[in-house]
């Protein structure tokens, strides 16, 4: 245990050392090699709503341009002869009269400074998005994006229906088609999570089918690091969830690991070394900060923490909460497209429901069922914790619940014989 400890500690700082030089590296590209790109993006930007719906009608296709313009105002302000401290402060152009797509404009068009900070991310997605304005513009980066997620998808399905893993293949499906995956690639704040839990969910798969017994330590220690380097606040927790689950069933049905306290166990240390990992790392920038800098920033960490969990919409802490869990489930779909939509997903519900008691088993592992109910919740628990930000910020926190639809799935599988089906087909085959 010592031994991982210190492994664990060695990496984590590490990973500080290299990520941050990352965004370093990326802050050197002078802004002239980027104006050109920088400038087409705020204009298309401006041409276009700050959250407008490609479905009209549907929260769950609501697009979020205003975070965008956010991070390309910062990328534009970073500063190539000073490159660690805008890197750590992280400013951009800001004026109260104008949305941020018009300040992103104005600041490029007339060379305008940063006046506002905001040190409490990382941003890292920036180093991946500067270089990349050197050949592209916002509409590019989009298309990239979408690209690289198509792969990713066809690769870790491709990977599960090679290996015979169906069930976790359509949990899988399943769950990007639930949450409207198709939507992602429009948004650069909706997109890193996803890229990152599906190339975790490869990567853990591969893992998990050689038996790799270190999976859950350092695996997900790196997977909370770069969710909180690359994550905007938006679906952080599909990054330990989805691959949590593809790794435990493969334990279970692959490397006959049955024992409920052994699974609960690797279960704990992933979650614990994803939020190591992911908390260190906020806590990480927050020190650099403040020593890069010079200056006190628990300040500007107090309000943020108090403005995501609490807030004041005019309406009473129990109806917050509720309305949090409640708006995030509407978002899913079928449900958030119109009367139809809900009434195909109370169907198919009820159809679920029917199969797992009608075609249920005789013996059923409760520790197996108990293992993904655990973590088909986290979702619901963060909505419940920063209920406040969940509550406003539905139309992408939503997805977030890719994780608890694989979780059914699973959990239909534990509870279903499905010997069942194919006796009753062989039966109606009979003359």
């Amino acid at each position: 245990m010592k031994a991982i400890r210190k492994n664990s500690i060695f990496v984590f700082f590490m990973m500080i050392i290299l990520l941050t030089g990352l965004l370093v590296l990326s802050a050197k590209i002078p802004q002239s090699f980027i104006k050109e790109n920088v400038q087409e993006s705020a204009k298309y930007l401006c041409d276009g709503e700050l959250f407008g719906q490609v479905t009209d009608g549907v929260r769950g296709s609501r697009i979020d341009r205003y975070a965008d313009s956010i991070l390309l105002a910062i990328a534009w302000q970073y500063d190539s002869t000073h490159p660690l401290r805008s890197v750590m402060r992280s400013a951009y152009y800001y004026t109260e009269y104008r949305n941020e797509n018009e300040n992103l404009l104005e600041a490029v068009a007339n060379d305008y400074g940063a006046n506002r900070q905001y040190m409490r991310y990382w941003h890292g997605s920036i180093a991946i998005v500067r270089p990349l304005l050197v050949f592209f513009s916002l509409p590019g980066i989009y298309l990239v994006n979408g690209v690289i997620l198509a792969v990713l998808v066809v690769w870790l399905l491709a990977i599960l229906i090679k290996n015979r893993l169906y069930v976790p293949a359509i949990g899988v499906a399943a769950g990007l088609a639930m949450t409207a995956s198709w939507y992602v690639p429009l948004s650069l704040e909706y997109t890193w999570t996803y890229l990152l839990m599906l190339l975790l969910s490869i990567i853990g798969v591969k893992l998990a089918l050689r038996e790799n017994r270190n999976c859950p330590g350092i695996f997900f220690l790196i997977g909370g690091i770069v969710t909180n380097y690359l994550d905007f606040l938006t679906t952080e927790t599909l990054t330990l969830t989805v691959p949590l689950l593809l790794i435990l069933w493969v334990d279970i049905h692959r490397n006959g690991n049955s024992s409920g306290r052994s699974l609960l166990s690797k279960a704990g240390k992933a979650a614990l070394n994803w939020g190591f990992g992911y908390v260190g790392m906020w806590v990480m920038k927050w020190v650099l900060a403040a020593i890069v800098l010079q200056e006190n920033v628990m300040p500007y960490i107090a309000e943020h923490i108090g403005e995501r969990i609490g807030g004041d919409i005019g309406i009473g802490p129990g109806q917050y909460i509720i309305g949090a869990v409640c708006n995030n489930v509407k978002c899913l779909f079928p449900f958030g497209y119109g009367g139809a939509g809900m009434f195909a997903g109370m169907v198919l519900l009820l159809i679920v429901a029917y199969v797992g008691y009608v075609y249920h088993k005789k013996h059923i592992c409760p520790e197996h069922i108990l293992l993904y109910v655990l973590i088909g919740l986290l979702p619901y628990i963060r909505y419940i914790v920063l209920h406040n930000h969940s509550y406003l910020h539905c139309f992408f926190t939503y997805r977030a619940q890719m994780a608890t639809i694989l979780a059914i799935v699973l959990i239909l599988e534990e509870l279903t014989d499905w010997r069942w089906f194919s006796h009753e087909n062989a039966g109606k085959r009979k003359p």
